[in-house]
């Protein structure tokens, strides 16, 4: 089993129940145990539900700590899957998915880092950014390429969900400041990597993911999501129009897959906001 370890706090707590369920439901028979934290008010009811498929630990509440708690009793070089509470699933590749969980598993060399399950932003589409000769394969020949940055030293995408080493994430929530900052400055921290360590993306999207908030505010496909899944929407959060899915996945149909084009795409989307507000 795997440390799944889910950065939130008790006033999020059910965006992190949310996350964990979007997992459960679309990536049957995963091999994570959720590593998540609680400040004062222990989550009994997400204990009753998820059994020994999650452990929680107490922290306190600064982001610093709590990430620093969460990853005290590991070892460096151990693999955990980094899933902040932002960050829920809403479509996978379970097949391919799965093969990478079990080629990381069997990675000695302790210089490879990490690897994205997710790469929506452009700079990952482009050969200038990926070292095509520095590529893993996955057992049905699935490549994952290495990452390269004109600053070579430039940590990418530290938010995205992702296999990674503790030791990354140890040595990047070291280097923050120690005071109380709130999570959207961490996006203009200082992240750096070792000489010779190693970063791989995919070379097509295992997942789609959905934002949960935007600006402290409940967005709307994160709504639509908890309706879906028979969850009580938090009323102490306001809810926005924005709409905020990452990344793109082709449907399957009787084992074949095909991509609608993209106005079709747009008005079952349109379709499909307007029913959930409806619900």
């Amino acid at each position: 089993m795997m440390k799944a370890v889910v950065l939130t706090c008790d006033k999020y707590m059910a965006f992190a129940d949310h996350t964990i369920q979007t997992y459960e439901n679309f990536w049957k028979n995963n091999n994570f145990v959720y590593r998540v934290p609680y400040n004062s008010n222990y989550p009994e009811f997400m204990k009753q539900k998820y059994g020994d498929k999650i452990e929680f630990v107490k922290t306190e509440f600064p982001i610093k700590a709590t990430v620093l708690s969460l990853l005290e009793e590991l070892d460096d070089n151990e693999w955990i899957y980094w899933c902040m509470d932002d960050r829920y699933l809403v479509r996978i590749k379970h097949k391919i998915t799965q093969e990478i969980y079990e080629l990381v598993k069997t990675i000695e060399d302790p210089n490879i880092c990490s690897f994205l399950v997710i790469a929506v932003e452009p700079y990952f589409h482009t050969d200038k950014y990926l070292k095509k000769d520095s590529k893993l394969l996955t057992k049905s020949g699935f490549a994952f390429y290495e990452t390269i940055f004109t600053d070579s030293r430039r940590l990418m995408s530290c938010w995205r969900p992702q296999f990674i080493r503790v030791k990354v994430l140890r040595r990047l929530f070291e280097s923050f400041p120690d005071y109380d900052f709130v999570a959207k400055e961490m996006n203009n921290f200082p992240k750096k990597k070792l000489e010779g360590e190693k970063f791989y993306v995919p070379e097509q999207n295992l997942v789609v993911v959905g934002e949960s908030t935007h600006r402290g505010e409940l967005t709307e496909n994160c709504a639509s999501s908890f309706k879906k899944l028979g969850l009580e929407i938090p009323q102490n959060f306001k809810l926005t129009k924005k709409y905020m899915v990452k990344g793109e996945l082709p449907l399957e149909l009787a084992g074949l897959e095909f991509t609608l084009p993209t106005r079709l795409q747009r008005f079952f989307t349109t379709v499909n906001r307007w029913y959930w507000r409806q619900r």
